[in-house]
């Protein structure tokens, strides 16, 4: 690294006086091409009038030579910093603790305020939920755990799977069965669960973790104790900010942190976003329920947009010609017309994304949003595709042109 800053300073050197002399040799040679060496009044006069051009002129030229050469010594630097065997990138951990590793290596490092090397050959890292300190990192044979306050292990590796702590516990692969163990290694819930490949999320949310049967065709709840808080007897639970959306048979609901129901079971796609609830109805709907379960809006529409259909009327376009005293020389026409456009009496709305319906010049809904595309083929005639292939002509009634 040190050899690559000497080159780049003896570079720069180099660099400079080659352009004083340059400038410097140019300088002479128009003392003596415009008779600069008289000493009268107008040799005087010529010397300071070309002279300050040239000084202006060899200013910008500088301006511009630094500028590339500054470009060319940091992209330099950059690239020597990354192949530099000697840099890593750091990550913070604590007052305590730094975490460095380097791109596609697996030779990262703890080290402790006062310099220490603490844990070494890391290969990755994982930090853990919430207020807890301990940090999931594997070696590339084993999983353990490091306290990122002090920057020591505190597991040593010796797990094949294992995920962050949360809540003050941690969920291991101990033997091909699914165990959490506390800050000391302590096994403190086993649910006699076979661990499956494939299987992730391990980690607790206000005081529950989503847990699968032995199967994994069924989730379910259990508490810090172990307890089952709800029965692994749903298709899935998806843990939201304090809620959790639970599904069952085709149908959805949420509950809150205490697994008190919010709404009901029903057939709708939820999805918890800010202070509200959106369902996607499975006819394309949508409908809004603020957190307490009360309903907001029944028919939320996403967007609206006009809709144009060609008429039989074929538009040429031309582009005119003028000369430099506006006169008209000329027109060019385009090589092909196109069909003149108007709007639709109708325009089409959209709830569901991609999901479209009829919508009145009033705003009045006309058809529910059950076409993936409308397309306008006559004022107020429309073509709703129920797929990419199969369709139906309305009018804007609504009603099916046979």
């Amino acid at each position: 690294m040190e050899k690559r800053k000497r080159t780049l300073k003896r570079t720069i050197v180099l660099f400079w006086k080659g352009l004083t002399g340059i400038i410097a040799a140019t300088a002479e040679w128009f003392t003596v091409i415009l008779g600069m060496k008289d000493e009268s009044k107008y040799g005087k006069f010529i010397r300071r009038v070309v002279g300050g051009c040239f000084a202006f002129i060899m200013f910008v030229f500088a301006c511009a030579g630094g500028n590339a050469l500054y470009e060319f010594v940091y992209k330099k630097v950059n690239a020597a910093k990354y192949l530099d065997d000697s840099y890593y990138d750091s990550q913070y951990l604590s007052r305590n603790a730094t975490y460095y590793s380097r791109a596609y290596e697996t030779d990262g490092y703890v080290e402790t305020r006062d310099g220490k090397k603490t844990v070494k050959g890391i290969h990755w890292i994982s930090k853990p939920l919430g207020d807890d300190s301990l940090v999931c990192y594997s070696n590339g044979d084993a999983r353990g755990y490091f306290n990122m306050l002090t920057g020591e292990i505190a597991i040593k590796p010796q797990y094949k799977h294992a995920w962050v702590f949360s809540d003050g516990l941690a969920s291991v692969d101990d033997n091909g069965m699914i165990k959490f163990i506390d800050s000391k290694g302590n096994v403190v819930i086993d649910l006699n669960i076979p661990y499956i490949t494939g299987a992730e999320g391990y980690v607790f949310h206000n005081g529950h973790c989503v847990i699968h049967n032995n199967k994994r065709d069924k989730f379910g709840l259990i508490d810090k104790k172990g307890n089952w808080m709800l029965k692994a007897e749903y298709d899935a639970i998806l843990p939201k900010d304090s809620f959790f959306v639970v599904s069952k048979g085709g149908m959805q609901s949420v509950l809150t942190e205490n697994l008190k129901p919010i709404l009901p079971f029903m057939e709708a796609d939820l999805w918890i976003s800010g202070n509200s609830i959106t369902a996607t109805m499975k006819d394309h709907t949508l409908s809004k329920y603020n957190l307490q379960g009360e309903l907001i809006d029944d028919f939320l529409i996403s967007n609206v947009d006009r809709l144009l259909y060609d008429t039989d009327e074929i538009r040429y376009t031309t582009a005119k010609n003028y000369d430099d005293e506006g006169n008209l020389t000329g027109e060019t026409a385009e090589a092909e017309p196109t069909p003149y456009q108007k709007t639709a009496n109708c325009k089409k709305y959209e709830a569901e994304l991609g999901w479209y319906g009829l919508m009145s010049p009033s705003g009045k809904v006309i058809t529910p949003p059950r076409y993936c595309d409308i397309t306008a083929i006559g004022y107020d005639l429309y073509l709703c595709k129920t797929d990419d292939i199969r369709g139906e002509i309305l009018n804007g009634k609504g009603v099916r042109i046979k």
